[in-house]
């Protein structure tokens, strides 16, 4: 069913985010290790710009996640059985939550490292 106005489609959003929340413990993890990096970028002092990227790769990570959350739920869904067709949808899906997990984890270090140097 197609939303009806903006405002719906925010609260389909807002929905669609809690439960991933709520059943995926990855993204419970995601919060803690951006809390935590977060926290030691504000202990480095990092400039606005590095706050910012932090913010941008945050995003994707989440973004990434909700998208790899949302194809394995309807690729189960779809086929409950296995599938090498499916396992490659899902595991692609993964790949690209990888791909922002190392660039995230690449600033950080670039963060800290300017900070200990």
């Amino acid at each position: 069913m197609k939303n009806k106005t903006f405002l719906d489609s925010i609260k389909c959003a807002v929905q669609g985010m809690k439960h991933a929340f709520k059943s995926e413990k990855n993204f419970g993890i995601y919060i803690i290790i951006a809390v935590i990096f977060f926290t030691i970028n504000l202990i480095c002092r990092a400039e606005l710009t590095m706050h910012m990227m932090f913010l941008t790769i945050c995003g994707g990570v989440f973004s990434a996640e909700f998208i790899n959350t949302s194809l394995e739920r309807l690729s189960d869904k779809v086929d409950g059985n296995f599938s090498s067709e499916i396992k490659i949808v899902k595991d692609v899906a993964a790949a690209g939550v990888l791909v922002w997990g190392i660039v995230f984890f690449v600033l950080e270090a670039v963060i800290i490292g300017r900070f200990l140097w």
